[in-house]
């Protein structure tokens, strides 16, 4: 097997926490720099990483997650958040970011602009928040993958009070609306779902090759 499908194997939603170690400020970055390259639709990039160190704000936040004391015992706690507002202005300031970085003029760049432009405008708000979320869950699943690699446990929550998470993290005064919970650090030795086995359908059940 490969190092990454390795990984993939010994991952699982980590539910205890050993509380004496920390994740280094050295794997941090490389967390959010695989965060940074996550692939997104039309490179629109519609979301923002808030990474929560402060241990008042995660004693806080076990309070909107249903208890689940991960929170408070994680070494850090990732909250992908989604843009809130996707309009002309969020597509010239992804357009602006494109030229600078290529060389390309927004000029050359304009039938690119008016596809996405017209994607907007055609687009309702419910369609739009719809289409930001599912761009937060490739950088999700993205950020997963680094952490397996780098053999650092997490467990995704989608079971948490997303309106106190904004008010406590300001998201809303910020443009910005909490998607999914990430706590990460490393798994205690008593975690007893460390010993379960993989629990994942067959290939067969799951894959067809269309020749």
């Amino acid at each position: 097997m490969t190092k990454i499908i390795d990984s993939l194997n010994w991952r699982y939603a980590t539910k205890s926490f050993d509380t004496t170690k920390k994740v280094s400020n050295e794997d941090l970055e490389e967390i959010i720099e695989g965060f940074r390259l996550t692939a997104s639709s039309f490179w629109l990039e519609p979301w923002k990483l808030i990474i929560v160190e402060n241990e008042g704000l995660k004693n806080e936040l076990v309070n909107y997650s249903f208890g689940q004391k991960q929170v408070w015992e994680a070494s850090h706690v990732l909250v992908f958040t989604r843009v809130l507002s996707i309009d002309n202005n969020y597509v010239d300031k992804s357009l602006d970011n494109m030229s600078s970085i290529t060389g390309a003029s927004r000029e050359n760049l304009k039938w690119y602009e008016d596809v996405i432009k017209w994607f907007v405008s055609k687009s309702s708000d419910e369609v739009l928040t719809w289409w930001a979320r599912e761009q937060v869950f490739i950088a999700l699943w993205n950020v997963m993958n680094v952490l397996a690699e780098k053999w650092i446990d997490s467990c995704a929550m989608w079971w948490f009070d997303s309106v106190k998470y904004d008010e406590v993290l300001w998201l809303k005064e910020k443009g910005l609306a909490s998607v999914v919970v990430l706590p990460i650090w490393y798994r205690s030795w008593d975690d007893k779902y460390s010993k379960y086995p993989k629990v994942r359908f067959s290939r067969e059940e799951i894959v067809e090759i269309v020749k």
